[in-house]
């Protein structure tokens, strides 16, 4: 069994057709089905991970203040989401409000991101915060913290369900 190849010659001349498994060695063969295989490999994108430079920022200021998590919240642009946000943020329990200025919660509106510092020894529940975010009329759509001070870890948060 070979594989017929139409070869088209220079100069105008009759195309040939041939049966490559007569013309072409073995190893020529095999080099041309590696090349082959190798570029349909090579024809597909490295996956990039669109979160990696938000991680890379999170990761470094986790470390910087490792009593803090971070939100990344949707529709935070201006001054007044500070505001809005640390009047509930600040309400509840774990949430260290003489940590960070003003009222242990710190908004990056250029990278959407808001910090939220957190009691010693409190546990953060993640739902109260949520909940407090969206009463302030944001989306927290991911939670970020470190975990022992040294691995970063993230949770979707899931959007609100329209009735």
């Amino acid at each position: 069994m070979g594989i017929a190849v139409r070869l088209i010659l220079p100069y105008g001349k009759k195309p040939l057709t041939t049966d490559l498994s007569m013309h072409i060695h073995c190893y020529s063969l095999t080099a041309f089905l590696l090349a082959m295989a190798l570029s349909i490999v090579g024809a597909t994108e490295p996956v990039i991970d669109p979160l990696a430079s938000e991680k890379k920022l999170v990761t470094q200021r986790l470390t910087e203040k490792p009593d803090t998590v971070i939100l990344a919240v949707d529709g935070m642009c201006c001054r007044t989401c500070a505001i809005g946000i640390g009047k509930k943020a600040c309400l509840l329990e774990f949430v260290d409000t003489e940590a960070l200025p003003p009222k242990g919660v710190a908004v990056d509106r250029i990278n959407s991101l808001l910090t939220v510092s957190v009691k010693q020894g409190k546990n953060i529940d993640v739902a109260s915060l949520v909940k407090a975010i969206r009463k302030a009329g944001y989306s927290p759509v991911r939670f970020y913290q470190l975990l022992e001070g040294k691995k970063l870890t993230f949770e979707t948060i899931d959007a609100i369900k329209k009735k």
